[in-house]
């Protein structure tokens, strides 16, 4: 698990120190390329996750880029577990993102955040994790992407560490 902090980590310095405004006007032109300041993002998110069991989780979210390919933002979203115990749970979480123009249509944007989850059903119980989600987009046409990449969960209130393939699709205005 340090060895995964640890790549996540250096692709985000390295995306700081490599990246440059011009890097921000390749998928367009200044304030309409994808992580201009002053952005708002809205994706869906779909995730699926092996833990003691699977797991199917849906989150709308919204991010803001705050200085060129700086974001922050936040989600809400919905979780059912399969596993021993099976439970449902309600999401709410805030991130940070950095953005990373590959090429012309791709782009490179993890996030890191704290996610809160509620269950109901059965154990009532809260949980709170550290998630990382490095997608790689790409951009089918100007203000619209689709993308997948690794996701990573390290609860910080006790439980297994959850790991998946996400893929997400939004848009930007």
């Amino acid at each position: 698990m340090k060895k995964l902090f640890g790549f996540t980590f250096l692709f985000l310095v390295l995306g700081l120190v490599s990246a440059s405004p011009a890097s921000a006007q390749r998928l367009g032109n200044g304030a309409n390329a994808f992580g201009a300041t002053g952005q708002i993002v809205i994706t869906g998110e779909l995730e699926g996750h092996l833990h003691n069991g699977w797991q199917l989780h849906l989150q709308p979210s919204a991010d803001y880029f705050i200085a060129t390919n700086v974001s922050v933002g936040g989600t809400i979203g919905f979780t059912h577990n399969s596993g021993p115990a099976p439970n449902d749970f309600f999401n709410l979480g805030i991130r940070a993102g950095y953005n990373l123009a590959i090429s012309d249509p791709v782009t490179f944007w993890p996030r890191i955040g704290i996610n809160v989850a509620r269950a109901f059903g059965t154990g009532g119980n809260t949980s709170t994790q550290l998630t990382i989600f490095a997608p790689f987009l790409f951009h089918l046409v100007p203000h619209l992407f689709v993308g997948a990449g690794p996701d990573f969960e390290l609860p910080l209130n006790g439980g297994g560490n959850g790991y998946g393939l996400q893929t997400v699709v939004g848009g930007w205005f």
